[in-house]
């Protein structure tokens, strides 16, 4: 069921989860604003927040609000909705009330679509994750989000952080080459880090790559600023040496980043570029010292034309007296 949800969110809202996206979300012939909220909670506390809706269309669109916890599907960094009644340590939908059922838009309409927060007094210190969705049609209470994700819908992802005890913990659980010898570039790297945590993190740093004693190259390792929810591991894809034709010798690549408040993630490998046009000249070489070697052999050896004949030895008489 829940493979379902996440590929129908993924068709219909296609937003990374956590990309700080300049342009608000769209679907359904809206358009919501903003697309990432992240509001400090705390326990006990109730919050206003608002949703801005804009129906850019020349129809009359009716939605209705939905929230539903999600947490991350894989390693890619794209949400799961989950259903009621799955496991909510990290959710807050359930803390989440709207003053509407439903929501007529007229053409090219925009409101302020309010819904409120109330943190309970017990709960847990650290991230907790929902989304607002709008629906086209009408969920029922007595069934899961199954009904939900047959509508069409568009949604804003909140990531909410309870104060009290936050644990920021990362570690990198892979950081390597798609090989050691390569014969040409560019050269892929993998970056996988976990969240061991409880609150959510956004790394940031550099993958530097040097040879020959220089810096060739630099990268960011988290350009679009995603997050890792905890519990959980995001693979950071799109990284690695694009190089040069001529690139060649060893290299050695270091990761340098940091998340939360002063917190280091460190990684280092090496790998080789032996390119083809090195090769070809190292074989010609070998190639060339092999002939220039036997060249010469023959020509210092004697000609046998010019062997002098040899005496043959000269018997002894021996006298016997």
């Amino acid at each position: 069921m829940k493979k379902v949800i996440y590929l129908f969110l993924s068709l219909i809202i296609m937003f990374p989860i956590f990309h700080v996206a300049a342009a608000p979300e769209q679907g359904a012939g809206l358009t919501i604003s903003p697309p990432i909220s992240e509001i400090k909670l705390d326990p006990g506390k109730s919050y206003q927040e608002t949703i801005r809706i804009n129906n850019p269309t020349k129809d009359l669109v009716t939605v209705y609000p939905v929230a539903r916890n999600f947490t991350s599907s894989g390693e890619t960094g794209r949400p799961a909705i989950e259903s009621p009644g799955e496991d909510a340590t990290f959710g807050l939908a359930s803390w989440i009330s709207f003053s509407q059922t439903q929501i007529a838009l007229t053409p090219e309409q925009e409101i302020e679509f309010n819904y409120k927060i109330d943190v309970p007094t017990d709960a847990e210190p650290g991230g907790h994750y929902a989304s607002v969705l709008f629906a086209s049609q009408p969920p029922k209470p007595d069934e899961k989000s199954t009904q939900v994700a047959l509508a069409s819908m568009v949604g804003s992802l909140i990531l909410g952080t309870v104060s009290g005890n936050i644990i920021e913990k990362g570690e990198v659980t892979e950081f390597s080459s798609n090989g050691h010898i390569f014969l040409k570039s560019p050269v892929d790297f993998t970056l996988r880090i976990r969240n061991t945590g409880n609150v959510h993190f956004s790394p940031q740093g550099q993958i530097t790559v040097s040879s020959w004693g220089k810096t060739v190259s630099n990268e960011d390792i988290n350009p679009a600023k995603g997050n890792i929810l905890p519990n959980s591991i995001r693979r950071f894809d799109g990284l690695g040496y694009k190089g040069k034709w001529y690139s060649f010798g060893k290299f050695n690549v270091k990761l340098t980043a940091s998340y939360g408040e002063n917190q280091s993630l460190t990684g280092s490998f090496s790998f080789w570029i032996i390119p083809w046009w090195l090769i070809s000249i190292i074989v010609i070489l070998i190639a060339l010292i092999i002939f220039y070697i036997v060249k010469n052999r023959k020509k210092n050896k004697p000609s046998p034309r010019h062997v002098l004949p040899q005496k043959p030895p000269q018997k002894k008489k021996i006298i016997l007296q």
